[in-house]
């Protein structure tokens, strides 16, 4: 058994931002839009696309749809759709794109079904379908991709209010009603997959469904009592099918991982949260890799690895809203982190479209400390596996003795970036604020 808890690694380490491991690389905002009835929120869902190798930025406010391009690591509006409704009440904007069309709804006041042609990109946008015969107003959209039908959740249409409506897509810009889903009072949000809906249905808890090729749809299973039930808002699975993450937008409720590995007996696997205050509130989460990347009211980013369900881990965090924590359903709305990609979007209701850099850190699971890559030249992670709450300082000096830096961590990895470091030798001096711990360890920058 490990005495004396001095290690020096021969790995290097880099220093954190203050954003904890998430690097902000650009920001838009654009002045002199309406303002929603709370005095402060203009902006809502956000969304990403990627067309032969050029990644856009899609945001709803209260205008409309705003389409941005991403060039060098930076965002520049290229094209704007008005909403049918355009006002202080557009509170909800939602998207989602298939076969080179966006589609876009309001859950306000008289709008429609919009649908956009990204052929045009990476110049504009063309609108080519703006109807209410289908959709008057929509709470949120998913599409089934594979199958081609749009997923429209609490939906009001002029023959009346219908929780979930699926429509056909096989022509994109002609989408046709299969049918009405009603056995249920209200679905909020969906994922679907291979005509399997997950639906999120507010005090009524989860629902899974399954489209039949008849055009009507069963229920293969549901849970309706389960730890932190509040409102049940949004959902996203992981890419193998097996875990489902779930947020219930109610203050201080914890995010639900699910087993649905087998969805005759859907199970709760662990909960988990930001923790960063009491009524700390989730909005909306997406599973990619493992990883799971939420957007918190008043908390901005947070992402969490879920690689074990079992035990939940926040590996970083950006705070996009600066006011008080006592006004709820504020700051962060939406989040889409790309594929294959260290960026992520995120759209605050205030302030406007965040651009991140976030790398998830390399798995290390069989010893309790590590600093690596070693040496190092851009940055170093240092990596320490606890048991409980992670609340720790780095201290780095020089081979000399001089400190350079000082970083406070709360997460079991730190990123520390090295761009003022210079060639050369450092100590890096652990020490524990939640138990009588303290080790130092070598790591070498060579640029």
């Amino acid at each position: 058994m490990r005495k004396i808890f001095i290690l020096l690694l021969i790995i290097p380490f880099c220093l954190i931002s203050q954003s904890n491991n998430i690097e902000l690389l650009d920001q838009w905002y654009i002045e002199g839009l309406p303002i929603t009835n709370d005095g402060e929120s203009v902006f809502n869902d956000v969304w990403g696309l990627e067309i032969e190798n050029d990644k856009y930025a899609i945001i709803g406010s209260t205008n409309g749809t705003h389409i941005l391009r991403i060039n060098d690591n930076r965002l520049e509006e290229i094209d704007f759709v008005a909403g049918k409704y355009a006002g202080n009440q557009a509170i909800h904007r939602d998207f989602h794109d298939y076969n080179g069309y966006l589609y876009a709804v309001c859950d306000e006041n008289a709008s429609s079904l919009q649908i956009m042609d990204l052929s045009y990109l990476p110049d504009s946008v063309h609108l080519v379908y703006d109807s209410d015969s289908l959709i008057i107003r929509a709470h949120n959209i998913f599409i089934d991709t594979a199958n081609a039908k749009l997923y429209g959740c609490a939906v009001a249409t002029s023959s009346g209010f219908h929780a979930l409506s699926v429509y056909d897509l096989s022509n994109p810009v002609y989408p046709e009603l299969i049918y009405n889903y009603d056995e249920v009072g209200h679905v909020h949000d969906a994922y679907v997959y291979n005509d399997t809906a997950f639906l999120n249905c507010g005090n009524d808890g989860l629902r899974v469904i399954k489209s039949h090729s008849q055009g009507f749809a069963y229920e293969m299973s549901s849970l309706t009592v389960y730890p932190d039930k509040g409102y049940n808002h949004s959902g996203w699975i992981s890419g193998d099918k097996k875990t489902y993450i779930m947020c219930d937008e109610t203050p201080s409720m914890k995010i639900k991982v699910l087993d649905v590995s087998d969805l005759n007996n859907i199970s709760v696997s662990s909960t988990f949260s930001a923790e960063s205050y009491e009524q700390a509130l989730p909005h909306n989460a997406i599973f990619v890799d493992n990883i799971a990347y939420v957007s918190y009211y008043n908390d901005g980013l947070q992402v969490f690895d879920i690689s074990d369900p079992y035990n939940p881990k926040k590996i970083g965090f950006y705070d996009t809203y600066p006011g008080s924590d006592n006004l709820i359903y504020r700051g962060l709305w939406g989040i889409y982190p790309f594929n294959n990609s260290n960026l992520v979007l995120a759209s605050d209701r205030t302030s406007g479209l965040y651009l991140f850099d976030f790398e998830p850190p390399p798995i290390i699971v069989e010893d309790p400390f590590y600093v690596f890559p070693n040496p190092a030249s851009n940055y170093i992670y240092f990596y320490r596996k606890h048991l409980d709450l992670a609340d720790y300082k780095i201290n780095i000096y020089n081979v000399l003795g001089s400190k350079v830096d000082e970083l406070q961590g709360f997460n079991d990895y730190l990123k520390i970036d090295l761009s003022n470091y210079s060639n050369g030798i450092y100590i890096m001096e652990y020490i524990s604020n939640i138990e009588l711990f303290t080790t130092n360890t070598k790591f070498f920058v060579n640029k």
